[in-house]
């Protein structure tokens, strides 16, 4: 039996002895769990990268906007992508991680003067919350905005809504809490970062996968080699090294 990979390799199915060589995935920006420049490619792509090592397999990432990434998985173009929630109308194209490979959660970051309780959605009624254009936000802000509409301003970045929290545009926004940390320490000075905190209570989680592509022969026997080398990694406990880096105050 051969698999054939959108990558262009022809190997034998693996086994102890031989293995796929080369796996291309489609990834995106998303620091410090993904990133084209971040050591290992950021805690995410390097669990996956270090997870199928252990079965001899070698992944290759290529960074693209997410919707683009998501379409070439879709048609078998790349061999799957990383960083998807566990959604129905994935599984309908892809074959997805039984675990997700970080926990991460969404916090409202705002300044040091001022004590959000957004326990009480009154209470952030008398407050400017700040959202990005086009990110997909849970049903409570979905309802907040139709209710309240006045209340929320849009930037075109998370940086952006930083500079607008600071500037006083804007009173809290949120934010995956280590994704946050890495923009103010490599954004702002540490003048800048003292007056913006977040409130560790979470809005919400995020569970991202590895998804890959139905449309790719091979790769269900592929994701078998991948939940392997996860458990091993667990076991071992270099999982909790790799995602040293995400916590978010940094390794």
């Amino acid at each position: 039996l051969a698999i054939s990979l959108a990558a262009g390799v022809v190997v034998a199915a693996p086994t102890a002895e031989s293995a796929v060589k080369v796996l291309h995935l489609a990834n995106g920006e998303w620091p410090p769990y993904t990133g084209a420049n971040l050591p290992g490619h950021g805690c995410d792509s390097q669990l996956v990268s270090e997870a199928f090592a252990l079965a001899g397999i070698r992944v290759r990432y290529s960074f693209l906007p997410w919707a683009r990434g998501m379409l070439l998985s879709k048609n078998g173009m790349v061999d799957g992508t990383i960083e998807w929630g566990d959604l129905p109308e994935y599984r309908r194209t892809h074959f997805i991680s039984s675990q997700p490979l970080s926990r991460q959660q969404w916090v409202f970051f705002h300044r040091q003067d001022i004590e959000p309780d957004w326990r009480q959605l009154e209470g952030l009624r008398r407050l400017r919350i700040g959202l990005i254009i086009g990110y997909a936000y849970s049903d409570v802000f979905k309802t907040m905005r139709v209710q309240y509409p006045a209340t929320f301003s849009e930037a075109a970045s998370d940086v952006l809504n930083f500079k607008k929290l600071l500037n006083r545009r804007i009173d809290l926004f949120p934010m995956e809490r280590a994704v946050g940390h890495y923009l103010l320490t490599t954004n702002f000075t540490a003048e800048q970062r003292a007056g913006v905190v977040f409130d560790p209570k979470p809005i919400a989680g995020f569970s991202p996968h590895l998804l890959l592509s139905r449309a790719v022969a091979g790769n269900e026997q592929v994701m078998q080699f991948f939940e392997q080398g996860v458990r091993q990694l667990h076991s071992s406990g270099r999982y909790r090294q790799i995602m040293a880096p995400c916590s978010p105050e940094g390794p």
